[in-house]
């Protein structure tokens, strides 16, 4: 039987992707740091007696959407990564994780090195029966994680850190689309069977301000605290990241508000997060 593997399975997609299908004696999951996943460094040489050839690689490897990795240009390494997997091992079918910020101005650090990777992968076809190429919009987990999204860095600010205020980069009025992870693993995972290429957007049309978003958070901030949290926004002009209509997309339908109400409640109910009255 040969085998499917799974870089980068510690981050949300990852970790949706390994709570479906974890069980599938096929998959095999690497991590660089979660002790429950194969230990692998992609920074290093593989080993002698590491896989050869596979089915199936899920790529979904790439620096966590953190402040100092944006300081530190860490996403550049995203590109050495895929080139090494794609140099030493045999693989029959390729799905890459890539990002809406190919969108993105040209300079943009993430965007770029994201279309450095499909090109890459593109360029390198022949060496695939088929390769699928992935640009999520905004998607959402079942509850917090440590990243600067931010649905994410305005939980961590509210109710882990316990502020009353803190200055956001970005607009008020920024506009966003949510989708839920586990939707679209789902979905990625059923096109992984399917013996056909391509680049497919996947994300949701119904957009909700920042505004909005610290609204929704706020009504259950002053339920705990008896005040709002003031958040202020440094950025003069807005910006909005979309799913276009275009050929190659698959639009999530639900309301983007329930995407993060789900989120939200389920955040707060987590037993390692303890909310306290200021």
């Amino acid at each position: 039987m040969k085998k499917n593997i799974v870089f980068g399975s510690s981050g949300l997609i990852g970790s949706s992707f390994f709570k479906f299908f974890k069980k599938k004696k096929n998959f095999i999951f690497f991590s660089k740091n979660d002790k429950k996943f194969k230990k692998i460094d992609l920074n290093k040489k593989f080993s002698k007696n590491f896989i050869k050839e596979i089915n199936t690689c899920y790529f979904f490897a790439s620096p966590r959407i953190k402040k100092i990795n944006f300081k530190n240009n860490e996403f550049k390494n995203e590109f050495n990564w895929l080139e090494k997997v794609i140099l030493n091992i045999k693989i029959k079918k390729l799905i890459y994780l890539s990002s809406s910020s190919v969108y993105y101005k040209k300079n943009h650090i993430i965007g770029s090195v994201k279309k450095k990777c499909e090109k890459y992968i593109i360029k390198n076809k022949n060496k695939f029966s088929t390769y699928q190429i992935w640009r999520p919009f905004n998607l959402v987990g079942r509850s917090y994680s440590n990243s600067d999204h931010f649905h994410n860095l305005l939980f961590k600010k509210m109710f882990i850190e316990k502020k009353k205020k803190f200055v956001f980069s970005g607009n008020s009025m920024d506009r966003r689309g949510y989708s839920d992870v586990n939707v679209f693993i789902q979905t990625l995972y059923n096109f992984s069977k399917k013996n056909v290429s391509f680049i497919k957007d996947f994300g949701n049309k119904d957009l909700l301000t920042m505004k909005e978003i610290l609204r929704l958070y706020n009504s259950e901030y002053q339920k705990i605290n008896q005040k709002k949290f003031i958040a202020k926004f440094q950025s003069k002009t807005f910006n909005t990241n979309n799913i276009a209509s275009k050929k190659n997309f698959i639009y999530y339908n639900k309301k983007s508000i329930a995407v993060l109400k789900k989120y939200l409640i389920n955040s707060l109910n987590e037993k390692k997060y303890k909310i306290y009255n200021f």
